[in-house]
């Protein structure tokens, strides 16, 4: 069974609109777990304006960079580093001490669900598709993108991936696990990285950029991990 996609949209494109949700939707639970972690709802609200700037600005610098100048888009990667670049500078303006860190905690709850809800636009407009694959849910693309073989649905495998990471990671948090943020920043280095495996733009790489990055991530979410754990056995 073939999933057929048509790319000529006479309404609105996809991509920008599953973007602009996945703002809308990662802006929303932040504000709503910063106020609930006791964070200003100033501060709170100055984040939700600036996470999107700097998220965008960051994510097509990356691939700006990454690149050389020769593609551009957004970067997953790139978005990531702009959403904590949004809290950091929030953090350090907050009068309060403690926020910083908050804010930083309530960014990697909602990241996942963010990409999750940005590669549905993805998976619509054809972009950043999977290897070529002719087995079940194999996705057919006609039209303004229209492509020559059926692919692997990579995009509808990353949705689905993240949505549940983002979910369990939501539900440690709101549960006050230990050392739930780490976890959650853990599995979304190592998904983002796996699953970059199936893409097409993968043929004939070993290594990609974004998943050497994504490994570097994950390395820091370890340490992370492990530093936390000390200072609860320490106390």
């Amino acid at each position: 069974m073939h999933i057929h996609i048509n790319t000529d949209f006479s309404l609105f494109p996809p991509y920008g609109l599953m973007i602009g949700l996945s703002f809308l939707a990662g802006a929303v639970g932040m504000y709503l777990l910063n106020i609930r972690r006791g964070i200003q709802k100033n501060v709170a609200r100055y984040l939700l304006l600036l996470l999107p700037l700097m998220s965008i600005f960051c994510g097509m610098g990356l691939t700006l960079i990454t690149s050389g100048g020769q593609s551009s888009g957004l970067s997953s990667v790139g978005g990531l580093i702009g959403v904590y670049a949004a809290a950091v500078t929030m953090g350090l303006i907050s009068p309060v001490k403690g926020d910083l860190r908050k804010m930083a905690e309530t960014s990697t709850v909602m990241l996942p669900l963010m990409y999750s809800v940005s590669k549905i636009g993805c998976f619509l407009a054809g972009c950043c598709h999977g290897f070529p694959y002719d087995g079940i849910l194999a996705v057919e693309y006609t039209g303004q993108n229209a492509l020559d073989s059926a692919v692997f649905p990579v995009q509808a495998a990353e949705t689905l991936t993240f949505l549940v990471i983002f979910l369990l990671g939501l539900r440690l948090y709101l549960k006050q696990k230990r050392c739930a943020v780490q976890i959650v920043f853990i599995l979304s280095a190592m998904a983002k990285f796996a699953l970059d495996f199936l893409r097409a733009s993968h043929i004939g790489v070993m290594i990609s950029v974004t998943q050497g990055l994504c490994l570097a991530l994950a390395v820091i979410g370890i340490v992370w991990l492990m530093q936390s754990k000390n200072v609860i056995h320490n106390s």
